[in-house]
Parts: structure tokens; C-alpha cells; sequence
């Protein structure tokens, strides 16, 4: 995973594996323990999390999960070495799954039969595509880092300017304070750009009862440095300078929403 989505899954995990075990996975253990697995000395990358479980009936095993940005057409090669791997350490059983948090329908390979032609292998993992997954079912959690990942679900038709507006909402209830809050903002900030909605998220941001000075803030920072968000902006407040083009218009040429243009012609109105 690129480095800030990863640094992100990293700081959050502890809070969201049990809920998304028993929400993505179907799988309700009665007990769940970290596990250090050191992959890394025979492999080029360490596995995202590994735990091992124990179901009401007593029986032991490992879950291995890896949330996955980018569409890896040898996934399911890596995730047959995982499993080889932690079968010989541990002598147990391996559950795997991938969390697929990309925007585009994923098309990796689930078994090595499917990649390799006429290989008789039967591994497989479990795929999970998050933006197949109702969004309402994650947004409903009382864990902020549960919470977060409920911008990258399936918004059953309602626009994602309003998920976004909701996201936060939920957000500030499940938050025990301001420090904790700022922190999951700053991270919904990473994790909508996955779905084209950083400057909808800016935009709520600003909008929030609570002082939180986004101009200050690094993600924003590294944005206006980027030039993306600085670039779009100034292209739409030509625009509307111009007064050629109708918001909707402007709204569609720079694929932003229309709330987003009007906002910022009521801001030129006030401030020209």
C-alpha cells in the first residue's frame, strides 16, 4: 500500500480488526491474539495483520488479512507464500482475506489456477471489495477508526457529499475529545482522496463547530504544495470571475460537485 494509506491501516488496526473480522470475514472468534511473525527475513514485505484466533469451540487458527490499494495482478501468489509460511511456523490452519480499499473494481486473481494456466493448485484467498460493502453498516460503529473507513464503502445512491457530511457527524459523537477528533479528520482527509472526495472533505471541514484550522494542517499542506487542490480552485474562481459558464457547468468541467462551486461563489460574493 502507498505509505500514507498503510500509515494509516497501521494506527488503526487494533481498534477495527474484531468488528471487520465478524463484518467482512464472518468470523466471530472468542478470543484474538497479535502475533509476531517475522516474514520479512524471507520475504520483501510483512504482512499487514496476523492473528491468531480461537472459535467457541475452542479451535485455534490464523487470520491473515492484507488491505490493498493498488490492484496487484500476482496477489494471490504473495498470499500463497504468506500462507506457506505461516503454516510451517505455526501448525495451524490460515484464514486469509484482502481488503480491497481501491476505487476500481478490482481484477486480481483469487486462485493460482486462474493466473497460471493448467496449474492444478487449488489455493485461493478471500477478496473483499469495500466499495461493494454498504457503508451505512460501517458508519452505524462507535469506533472512530470503524467509522473512517465507512468513506470508502457503497453509498446506496445518496451523494458523497452528504456521506462525507455524515462521516464527520459520526465522527465527533464517537470521538472521546478534540485531540482524538483532529486526528481521525486529518486521516479522513487521506482516506477520501482513494475516492476523488478530498475537497468535499476540506470543504465539510471548514464547516465544523469546532476549531480546527485546516490552512495549518500537513495534509493540506502537502495538497497545496502538490498544486492539485491550489490548481482546481483557481481554475473554478476564474470561472466563475468569467460569469461564461453556469455552476453546474463549472462543476462538471472540473469534476468537483456542485455544492462545491456554489460555495465558492457565495465566498466571492462576501470577498471579492
Amino acid at each position: 500500500m502507498p505509505n500514507e494509506y498503510d500509515r494509516i491501516i497501521k494506527e488503526n488496526i487494533e481498534a477495527v480488526i474484531l468488528p471487520l473480522s465478524d463484518k467482512l470475514f464472518g468470523i466471530r472468534p472468542e478470543t484474538m491474539e497479535e502475533i509476531t511473525v517475522d516474514l520479512h527475513l524471507t520475504i520483501e514485505r510483512k504482512p499487514d495483520v496476523t492473528r491468531r484466533i480461537t472459535d467457541d469451540g475452542g479451535s485455534k487458527s490464523i487470520l491473515h488479512v492484507e488491505f490493498q490499494v493498488g490492484d496487484e495482478t500476482e496477489m494471490v501468489l504473495r498470499m500463497q507464500t504468506y500462507r506457506a509460511l505461516l503454516q510451517e511456523i505455526h501448525q495451524l490452519p490460515v484464514r486469509q482475506f484482502v481488503v480491497y480499499l481501491g476505487q476500481k473494481k478490482p481484477a486480481m486473481k483469487t486462485r493460482v489456477s486462474e493466473l497460471i494456466p493448467g496449474d492444478n493448485n487449488n489455493f485461493e484467498f478471500g477478496l473483499i471489495d469495500i466499495q461493494q460493502y454498504n457503508y451505512e453498516q460501517l458508519l452505524s460503529s462507535v469506533i472512530p477508526e470503524e467509522i473512517l473507513l465507512a468513506v470508502l464503502g457503497d453509498f446506496q445512491n445518496e451523494s458523497p457529499e452528504a456521506v462525507v457530511a455524515r462521516v464527520l457527524e459520526r465522527l465527533q459523537v464517537a470521538s472521546q475529545d478534540t485531540t482524538k477528533l483532529q486526528r481521525y479528520v486529518r486521516q479522513l482527509v487521506v482516506m477520501s482522496k482513494l475516492r476523488n472526495l478530498q475537497e468535499e472533505t476540506l470543504l465539510n471541514i471548514e464547516k465544523m463547530p469546532f476549531d480546527f484550522d485546516i490552512e495549518t494542517d500537513i495534509i493540506y499542506k502537502r495538497g497545496k504544495q502538490e498544486g492539485k487542490l491550489e490548481e482546481k480552485i483557481d481554475m473554478i474562481v476564474a470561472m466563475l470571475r468569467d460569469g461564461a459558464l453556469s455552476p453546474e457547468k463549472i462543476a462538471a468541467y472540473a469534476h468537483v460537485s456542485i455544492d462545491y462551486v456554489k460555495e465558492l461563489q457565495q465566498q466571492l460574493t462576501i470577498n471579492p
